[in-house]
């Protein structure tokens, strides 16, 4: 079944603020609080695949830059993600 953008990008608010790692809402919730709206479906299908292919304590190692993201997720959406992480930390 296919959903609509919508409900998609609702999704996505529940799932980023319900990873399992407290980190990993702040930064990831915080991101699609703030972006998520502006999602087009390109983008909201990068941060599907980046949720859907790795554990939270390796999503919050490669968007904070302690670890080299893998080239599967290395698409515009998880760059825009991580300026914005960097961005909260210079803050």
């Amino acid at each position: 079944m296919t959903h609509s953008l919508e409900t998609r990008r609702k999704r996505l608010r529940y799932r980023t603020n319900h990873t399992g790692t407290r980190e990993t809402d702040i930064l990831l919730g915080g991101f699609v609080a703030e972006c998520g709206d502006s999602l087009d479906a390109e983008q909201a299908t990068a941060l599907e695949e980046l949720l859907d292919g790795a554990n939270d304590p390796e999503i919050l190692d490669w968007i904070t830059g302690r670890v080299p993201l893998p080239e599967r997720f290395n698409n515009k959406t998880v760059a825009r993600l991580m300026d914005f992480v960097r961005e909260r930390r210079v803050s």
